[in-house]
């Protein structure tokens, strides 16, 4: 049993994983933490596979999963949390684009009593660094309709966070599309929510997974909540 796992979902991060995973596991031994790295890939061809089962070999702590079926980064965090060996688990992006240093923060405000510690980048501190005019618009759509379903949480799409395990272990998650957060906080079970600013940064290398497709998956996604919302309400009041 590990501490806490964070959990990378990857799909043709060739060029960011090694570093990726350095650096995690540089902030588990800066901070004694007993961590698990844990790389949900959806068969990449590119060679992610190849590098992660090379560190795997000097490094026991570091674990892979590859999904062949219904792919998505969403459905790869999922699987993710059925095969970590941890009560705590901490998601974050292949490509450098959320900092490492924060998840020793977000592992003590897990141990503090918060079920879901949150990287905004919308909460004062945080903000976005390189990103073009056309993302961030869709960003900020994205979000807005993220608040309308939880006006309290400034970053409710963040791709950055912890989570305790209770909190989905049980919840009836229909992943889709980028926005796992969104889901977890429309189905899981928790109480208390932490936000913590931190700067994102474009990715460096590689090329953004943002299609059309993803956009109309998050607008299925905010309509689904809203139902399972009404609907587990109604259910609670009977």
């Amino acid at each position: 049993m590990y501490d806490l796992t964070v959990i990378i979902p990857t799909f043709n991060e060739a060029a960011n994983i090694r570093n990726i995973i350095i650096e995690v596991d540089a902030i588990f031994n800066e901070h004694e933490l007993n961590g698990e790295i844990l790389v949900v890939d959806d068969n990449s061809p590119d060679g992610t596979l190849s590098i992660v089962n090379e560190i795997t070999k000097i490094k026991d702590n570091v674990h892979l999963l590859v999904r062949l079926e219904d792919q998505g980064l969403s459905q790869s965090v999922v699987d993710g949390f059925t095969q970590a060996f941890s009560d705590t688990y901490v998601v974050i992006d292949a490509d450098l684009s959320h900092p490492p240093s924060l998840i020793p923060v977000m592992y003590k405000e897990i141990m503090a009593g918060n079920d879901i510690v949150i990287g905004s980048r919308y909460t004062e501190g945080g903000g976005i660094k390189k990103w073009p005019l056309k993302r961030r618009i869709i960003s900020l759509g994205a979000t807005f309709l993220g608040r309308l379903l939880f006006p309290n949480i400034t970053d409710p799409v963040s791709g950055y966070f912890a989570v305790k395990k209770s909190v989905v272990e049980r919840a009836p998650l229909k992943p889709r599309g980028y926005k796992i957060l969104l889901e977890i906080l429309g189905k899981g079970i928790w109480k208390k929510t932490k936000e913590i600013p931190f700067e994102f940064v474009d990715r460096e290398v590689g090329s953004s997974k943002l299609k059309i497709k993803t956009i109309i998956d998050y607008s299925w996604q905010v309509i689904d909540i809203a139902g399972f919302s009404i609907s587990h309400h109604k259910k609670q009041g009977r």
